[in-house]
């Protein structure tokens, strides 16, 4: 169940990333008409988080020696036409040190929601945590400004580390390896044994990222609430309303 339930706040949280991503620049395409301005407030909204993403990358491409070009954090084009917010320049290497590097944006992601709800909002794994105490904690602390900025950073970091396709062109490679080498094992007659220390630490990491993803997916999803009140009052007081069409690969 722990997993299901893993696997449906994972899915809302690249879910609600699309969304907010793409109307966000929809509501400042309405209100400006002008496509720079809306990819500019994208970029301005999401820039700790676009920073955070791209710092990942670099330290642990140094730390497994990879050589990198440097980091750019900005509005620039990236392949297949699209636009690139930040960017690494990283020398090849083999998938699994890519894989890696790819994936440091979102555990580097998890870890700063967790620090945020521990510092903010005194949600200390030792004290026990639960998605409703953070709601608790919010309207508690609605007073303080800080409050709010945690609020955003959150939504910041979560809206931006989820890893680009980019990211994840190396995986194939380790993942095939990975389960044509498990199918061989068990062809071979291997049983895996299982700890139960191993499988009480998997289970305490799964309702960490559970959690972490449950704050993002609350977060990003009142931030949507709210940008669809503005689309919606800015439609009917202007007559402007951005289109938006699925991509057909």
């Amino acid at each position: 169940m722990a997993i299901v339930i893993f696997a449906v706040v994972f899915a809302l949280t690249i879910l609600l990333q699309q969304w907010l991503h793409r109307h966000i620049q929809g509501f400042a395409l309405a209100l400006t008409g002008n496509p720079g301005c809306a990819l500019r407030l994208l970029f301005y909204l999401l820039l700790p988080g676009i920073l955070l993403h791209e710092a990942s990358h670099y330290v642990v491409a140094r730390v497994l020696l990879v050589r990198t070009n440097g980091m750019q954090i900005g509005i620039g084009r990236a392949k297949k036409k699209q636009v690139s917010l930040g960017s690494v320049n990283i020398q090849r290497a083999d998938p699994l040190r890519e894989s890696l590097i790819g994936i440091a944006p979102f555990a580097v992601g998890i870890a700063a929601i967790w620090l945020i709800a521990a510092m903010g909002f005194d949600l200390w794994p030792d004290r026990g945590v639960s998605l409703a105490l953070m709601l608790q904690r919010v309207q508690e602390y609605s007073h303080d400004w800080t409050t709010w900025l945690d609020l955003y950073l959150i939504f910041a970091v979560s809206t931006a580390m989820i890893p680009s396709e980019s990211d994840r062109e190396p995986w194939g490679p380790v993942i095939t390896f990975l389960g044509v080498g498990t199918a061989i094992l068990f062809l071979l007659g291997w049983t895996p044994r299982v700890s139960p220390d191993i499988v009480l630490l998997a289970r305490n990491l799964l309702d960490a990222l559970t959690f972490a993803l449950g704050i993002a997916v609350i977060v990003n999803g009142a931030v949507a609430v709210a940008l669809w009140v503005l689309e919606q009052t800015v439609a009917r007081l202007s007559g402007k309303r951005a289109e938006y069409r699925v991509r057909r690969r």
